[in-house]
């Protein structure tokens, strides 16, 4: 079984860093990297600890908001000592707090953005249910034997909603640290997004435009984990545009 594995494009001196969404990998957002590198960015997709293993409960036995927040800051960090001044970052559902947090906390990210991100509280009961189906049928995949599957189920049952509700613990202080931003915020919602509420990207980019220069878009029929849909192709466009201006390359 190969292993969903960390990814760094590299190309030219300004850099970009992906994050990826809760309970996925840096697979979500890597042909997003590829179409990055090809505008002359050096992109780098870590994977969060406890994830892309052959075991969802690793999320929550090695992993939290704090182990996740130093995978970013450690991945910020080698992007910097490889040369790399200028950075942004954007970040995918649960990656985009850790995202806008790096925008407050580190001078060399420039500006960066959000896609599909909860930065205020909402229920989180569809994305328990949705993380529990693709659990089950990942045990199944892998042809467990069933008292097997029934255990790891009973501890992910246990643990999702303890998890969901630190993790919305974690974001109310970064909802708070982005008021007065000055920094360039690009935020992408998804108008058929099935987890979270559809006006949470309208309502982030309201919340931060008083102080930092905002691009908002949206994306008709396109899904929450929305890098992996057909709508990304053109959310990378949008993306790479907002980079170009924010973020430019010298000589292009």
């Amino acid at each position: 079984m190969t292993l969903p594995q960390a990814f760094y494009f590299e190309a030219g001196k300004p850099a970009v860093l992906l994050l990826h969404t809760f309970s996925g990998t840096p697979n979500d957002v890597r042909v997003m990297g590829r179409g990055l590198q090809k505008i002359g960015y050096t992109v780098l997709g870590p994977v969060f600890t406890g994830h892309g293993t052959a075991d969802p409960q690793q999320i929550f036995k090695t992993g939290s908001p704090e182990d996740w927040w130093q995978d970013t800051s450690n991945a910020v960090s080698q992007l910097i000592s490889d040369g790399h001044g200028e950075i942004a970052v954007f970040g995918e559902s649960l990656g985009g707090l850790f995202a806008l947090k790096a925008l407050t906390q580190f001078d060399e990210v420039v500006c960066g953005g959000t896609i599909d991100t909860p930065l205020f509280p909402v229920d989180t009961s569809r994305v328990a249910k949705r993380f529990l189906e693709e659990c089950q049928n990942w045990y199944q995949k892998m042809a467990l034997p069933a008292d097997e599957v029934a255990v790891k189920m009973q501890f992910l049952n246990q643990h999702i909603g303890k998890m969901l509700a630190r993790i919305g613990d974690y974001t109310a202080p970064i909802h708070d640290g982005i008021s007065g931003l000055t920094k360039p915020v690009f935020v992408a919602q998804a108008d058929a997004d099935e987890l979270i509420d559809r006006d949470m990207g309208q309502r982030l980019a309201s919340y931060l435009a008083p102080t930092a220069e905002v691009t908002f878009r949206h994306y008709p029929d396109a899904p929450h984990v929305m890098t992996y849909s057909p709508q990304g192709r053109q959310l990378t466009k949008d993306i790479g545009e907002f980079l170009q201006k924010n973020l430019p390359i010298e000589g292009v």
